[in-house]
């Protein structure tokens, strides 16, 4: 059976405050594909990382980083065409965040077609990415390219748009671009707001029922701190969020994500045919993972292990 997941896209560097002010940042790994690499090294999984980052200070520093975490970095690749990206996170008190992208294009978005090996592809299980590698060539031709791989390996292919308005041209390219991945996708995990951007809907029943045309084997709609819904083509879940003081969310969707990609690595049915009660019991592992990341500084660095969530689980 084929358990390997690739997650495919940046790493960048999070600058991210120490004191309420916004005054002094710390350096600290990031990235959302390569944070739920991370995720699921952390939790036990076989994970790999395909991407490319700058043959600079930052680039080495994140390759070793993912490293010690246990991430095979065997198809991360540095590049001297562009520096390693750096990304300003500035926290408001409730813990929500918002982005500055300091370098673009950054050394993420040089990833080529030629550099994809498609044996990778054929001894993996499941292939993560977003939607940041589509915003420019040559990455934007090496993810479809990717996707291609997968579907022809047979992989499941899940799908988190992590919509970064700002590197985008503007909104009309971001949407069209985004959903024009939606059809080869068999999980997709947007959050409330997104789906209101890529639907126009502002109800999260409508706004599915627009991306109906889709056919989406597993939709994951997340609402923040009131937890997440899950859609298959036979059941609907709605998933409670951990409760818990949140100190900062920058990689908590992140280890929601890893949370679902872990539990469904060891599935081996179609997705569509899970009933609620997976579905719920999917979307629970996941959201403890988001919450013990929610309530630690950084992203990677609040990563929870495997037998953190088991512990919570087992008191609920």
């Amino acid at each position: 059976m084929k358990k390997g997941i690739i997650s495919l896209g940046e790493a960048l560097i999070d600058f991210i405050p120490v004191d309420s002010d916004n005054l002094i940042y710390q350096k600290s790994p990031g990235g959302a594909p390569a944070n739920v690499a991370v995720g699921l090294a952390r939790l036990g999984a076989q994970s790999v990382f395909l991407g490319k980052v700058g043959n600079d200070v930052l680039g080495t520093f994140l390759k070793d980083t993912l490293e010690s975490y246990q991430v095979n970095t065997e198809h991360m690749l540095l590049t001297d065409e562009a520096r390693t990206g750096a990304v300003f996170v500035t926290l408001a008190e409730n813990g929500e965040r918002s982005f500055d992208f300091y370098i673009d294009p950054s050394a993420d978005r040089f990833l080529t077609s030629d550099e994809l090996n498609e044996s990778l592809f054929a001894s993996s299980k499941i292939l993560h990415y977003g939607s940041i590698s589509m915003i420019s060539e040559p990455s934007r031709s090496a993810t479809i390219k990717a996707v291609k791989l997968a579907r022809k390996n047979k992989m499941l292919v899940s799908y988190d748009p992590n919509l970064r308005m700002s590197l985008w041209e503007n909104e009309e390219v971001a949407r069209e671009t985004i959903l024009s991945m939606f059809d080869s996708a068999d999980l997709i995990k947007i959050s409330e707001e997104e789906l209101e951007f890529l639907t126009g809907e502002k109800t999260i029943e409508k706004g599915v029922e627009k991306l109906s045309v889709y056919q989406i084997p597993l939709l994951l709609v997340t609402v923040g701190s009131e937890g997440s819904y899950a859609f298959t083509r036979n059941a609907t879940a709605r998933i409670k969020a951990m409760k818990v003081n949140a100190v900062d969310t920058t990689g908590a969707g992140d280890a929601f994500v890893s949370g679902i990609l872990y539990q469904l690595s060891e599935y081996e049915g179609e997705l569509g045919d899970l009933s609620e009660k997976d579905l719920t019991e999917i979307g629970r592992f996941a959201s403890v993972s988001g919450g013990l990341a929610a309530s630690n500084k950084g992203a990677m660095t609040a990563l929870p292990a495997l037998q953190e969530v088991h512990d919570i689980l087992m008191k609920a």
